[in-house]
């Protein structure tokens, strides 16, 4: 290497195969998540509250809704990184892929609303720590929601600000 060299590019490539990687394998667990564990909790459940297991199935679905809701923002995120990859994420065409993301952590926030509200409140289930981790998930998924959305109007600053350097130059 003569010093010249920008090794940042190879640096770049390797983190980009890197968080690709790990987006595979989220989005491996969530499938894993909605077609194996969420049936075979749904199921003791009901087994263990014979009272409340009519809520199975439409748990289970809202259940399943919400982490559907999260594998698309991931697909959103494989695409910005692609695009990251390729020097053309500030572009308008991001903002697709940016909104999808909010989109889909707000469906899963409201989601997670209903079922917590329901289970709660009007059929009086699930132990203190089942509300807990519905909580907690709403807080997550809410603050995702809103943080991305910050970054959207940074984005669309940043994209601005490009664009006229563009014509400037």
């Amino acid at each position: 290497m003569t010093g010249t060299e920008n090794p940042r590019p190879l640096a770049g490539a390797w983190i980009m195969m890197m968080l690709k990687t790990l987006l595979v394998l989220i989005e491996v667990g969530a499938l894993a998540c909605q077609v194996v564990l969420l049936p075979a909790l749904a199921a003791e459940c009901a087994a263990s509250d014979p009272a409340h297991a009519y809520l199975r199935v439409p748990y289970l679905a809202l259940s399943i809704a919400v982490i559907a809701c999260f594998e698309v923002a991931v697909a959103a995120v494989w695409r910005l990184l692609t695009m990251t990859g390729a020097g053309a994420v500030f572009s308008r065409a991001a903002f697709r892929w940016v909104d999808a993301v909010i989109w889909c952590a707000s469906l899963a926030a409201a989601l997670t609303l209903a079922l917590l509200v329901h289970a709660a409140f009007v059929a009086g289930v699930g132990p203190l720590g089942l509300l807990g981790a519905l909580f907690a998930s709403l807080l997550g998924e809410t603050a995702v929601a809103l943080l991305v959305a910050v970054m959207r109007g940074l984005l669309v600053k940043a994209t601005d600000q490009r664009e006229e350097l563009e014509a400037v130059i």
